[in-house]
Order: structure tokens, then sequence, then C-alpha cells
């Protein structure tokens, strides 16, 4: 097991992944065979098998498993009439070196664009069949896969589908055909919110017009970027004083609490501009509903799925905050000045 965990293999022990909308997607292919090219446990050739399907195949690279022997991160056979269901391993670049594995998994990443083995393995599955429906970590929205306009839709799951992870996942549903992201459905668990396209084009980036630092420990701008478990307590820009934090353990490197300095800004107007922060931030969160915000390991108590802001969000959240509060101070300006004449 805990080979398995360090290589990022993780087995699903329950079907609430499969919703009645990927059940039916699954269905529409009138595929006759159930195929797992990462088979592990079988798991989800069981749960393919409760669906209809009277004959499945799974491969390996595990010769102890019952499987075919087969390393599928270096190539997957093609099976007529097959759709792909599997969850393949998880494992960036960056956590290989870190656990010390790196070398087992070099060859993998020497031939490939990507920097986690879930995105070759995406990427060996389209090429193979034409129909995948594949349980993949969320941080996949946000990824830079280049075949994402096969898709058919993506269904974020805020429930736990593994006994020894909790990495936060989606299902994919690939249909083989190229289309504009308008025409690929985003789901949360069973509730449709929107196209792709609609989520892509929500995104905000910054500017930089506007001069300020993070993790400076001269910033009286505080923020928690991440959800905690309790629902009152996500993220939040606010004072510094009002962080229950030590701020002497805010680092170069911190990604979740941080001190913002920002020159330009009036500390006068400062509760002002961080009510505008936070209208900003709450906006988006509700427009998006959280699709474009990194997930982050666990629930909320009200089983939300929490997230993470990362500072390039945060940087363009604070200059459209800026100039709402630059605005309307010159305004204010301009009124009050008229008055007096």
């Amino acid at each position: 097991m805990a080979k398995k965990i360090i290589f990022g293999q993780f087995n699903t022990k329950r079907d609430i992944w499969l919703k009645e909308h990927i059940k039916r997607f699954i269905i529409s292919t009138k595929a006759a065979v159930a195929y797992d090219p990462f088979a592990g446990d079988g798991h989800l050739l069981e749960a393919a098998r409760s669906i209809g399907f009277q004959e499945t195949i799974g491969l390996d690279i595990d010769e102890k498993l019952d499987w075919a022997k087969n390393d599928s991160l270096l190539h997957i056979p093609t099976i007529d009439n097959a759709i792909i269901i599997t969850n393949p391993p998880y494992l960036t670049n960056y956590s290989a070196k870190r656990k010390g594995v790196y070398q087992s998994v070099e060859r993998y990443f020497s031939n490939s664009e990507y920097d986690d083995i879930y995105l070759i393995a995406l990427e060996r599955m389209i090429q193979t069949q034409k129909y995948v429906v594949a349980i993949v970590p969320e941080t996949f929205i946000n990824s830079n896969f280049k075949q994402k306009h096969k898709l058919n839709s993506i269904t974020i799951i805020e429930d736990n589908c593994f006994d020894d992870t909790e990495t936060p996942v989606c299902v994919l549903c690939f249909d083989g055909r190229v289309k504009d992201p308008k025409a690929i459905k985003v789901y949360k668990n069973d509730e449709y919110l929107n196209t792709l396209r609609y989520f892509e084009e929500m995104r905000i980036k910054p500017s930089k017009n506007i001069e300020m630092a993070f993790n400076d420990s001269a910033g009286n701008i505080a923020l928690r970027a991440v959800d905690t478990t309790d629902p009152n307590s996500m993220i939040k820009f606010m004072r510094k004083d009002e962080l229950d934090y030590d701020l002497n353990n805010i680092k170069q490197s911190s990604r979740l609490i941080t001190l913002i300095n920002i020159n330009k800004l009036n500390r006068n107007e400062l509760d002002l501009f961080l009510e505008e922060c936070n209208k900003v931030l709450f906006g988006f969160r509700d427009r998006t509903k959280d699709v474009l915000l990194s997930p982050f390991k666990g629930n909320m108590k009200n089983g939300r799925r929490r997230r993470r802001l990362d500072y390039e969000t945060a940087r363009a959240m604070l200059e459209i905050a800026y100039e709402k509060v630059y605005r309307r101070d010159t305004l204010w300006t301009i009124s009050n000045c008229s008055n007096i004449h």
C-alpha cells in the first residue's frame, strides 16, 4: 500500500463518481467493452459491469495482480468497440523528486511536455480509444492539457472517492470529437453549472500596473488564501491585525497566508479598499461556482470543497478593487468641489 501511495496509485472504493449524466454518456457510446489500462484492484470494471457491460478488460503494470501486464504510461493497446473507464496514477515531476522515486518514473517525463503522470496517461488513452472516462485530480481544469477540445464533459466530485487519499478529483468524459469549449459541459456533482467556454471567459489576469508585493512583512493587507474547514472562515482579505496567525511564519515561499504591500494605497482608505477586495472575491466565487479556484484537500464542514486562491488571481482582484476605489474617490472629490462652487 505504501508503495502505491508513493507512486500515486489510488484505488476508488465507492461509485459516488458515477453520476447519472456520466452513466448516460457511457451508455450513449454503445461500446461493448469496458477497458481499464490502469486496472489496479478492478473496482472501476466492477462499476462497469453494474451498468451492463458483459465484457471487461484490465491491464496493469503490477504483475502480482490478475491482469495482463502492461506499462500503459508508455503504450496502450487499442481494443475494438471499447470505452476506457479508469483512474490513472497521479504523480508530479516535483513530487517524484521529493519522494526520491524520480529515477523510477523519469522515462515517462523525459518524452512528454507534461509534468504530471495523469496528464501523460490521458494523452496515451486519447491516442488509443475514442471514448475515455477518467477520474483525475481536479487540477486538470487549470492545467495546460492540449486536448481539452475533445471533452464531452467535466464533473467535479466533492465527495471523497478514495479510502487512501483526499485528493480532490473530477471525472472527464472524452468523446473524441473536436469541438468549441461552448459545447463542453461542466458539472459539480449532479448539477450542471455551465460550459467550459463560460468558465474560461471568467478567468482574470493581472495587468501588473500597480506595484504590490506578496509575503512582505511591511504589508498591512493580510490574505488568508485558503478556506478552512469552518464555512465562516473562508478565503478573505483583511487587516493584518485580524489574522489569527503568527506573522513571523510568513516566508517568501508562503502560499496559503500572506501579507501584501501596495505602495500606492492611501492608508486612510484601507477599510474601504478591503471591503471592495472582498466584494470582488465573493463575486468571482459566486459567478464561477469556485470552478477556477484551485482545489484544496478535504471539504468544509458543510461538504463544500475547500479552495485556494493563487496569488496571480489575487493580484488581479486587488487591481480591480484598487481601480474601483480610486475612481470612486475621484468622483467624490469632483462632486464635493462642484458643491463648494
